[in-house]
């Protein structure tokens, strides 16, 4: 978490605040809860991660322990709702125009189906594909 900061930043000199330092002590406890850490290895990180002036100085107490990439996903996730939101929207915008023109202009056969067919299997494509990128993985046991 912290040595995201860091890493994120590129700038590791930077001045580490008390909110990255608790943050940083928070993703030790984490670590030590799921076994990666001895209690005195927890004791000196966290001192260690207390000491710290600079983010650079933060990285280092998270050396051989794996990062999180949640953070990563969340964002991906939430680029994902937002394109598909201003895909319905276009949709139903540009589609709903056409009905409401062949509704005004009294023309006998449904030509907006035209658009609408092709464009609403798009759609259903994207929310398919947004749903199953949703889905936790399965991990295949070898």
């Amino acid at each position: 978490m912290a040595g995201e900061i860091a890493l994120r930043t590129r700038h590791p000199g930077l001045r580490a605040s008390d909110e990255e330092r608790e943050r940083a002590v928070e993703e030790l406890r984490r670590h030590y809860a799921a076994g990666r850490l001895t209690a005195t290895e927890l004791e000196e990180r966290v001192a260690h991660a207390y000491r710290a002036r600079t983010r650079g100085d933060l990285v280092r107490a998270f050396e051989a322990l794996p990062r999180r990439r949640r953070r990563l996903g969340v964002k991906v996730a939430r680029a994902q709702r937002s394109a598909l939101r201003l895909h319905a929207a276009a949709y139903v915008t540009a589609n709903g125009s056409l009905v409401g023109v062949w509704a005004l202009t009294g023309e006998g056969r449904f030509w907006p189906a035209q658009s609408l067919l092709p464009w609403g299997v798009l759609l259903g494509w994207h929310l398919y594909a947004y749903r199953r990128w949703l889905r936790p993985r399965r991990r295949r046991v070898a």
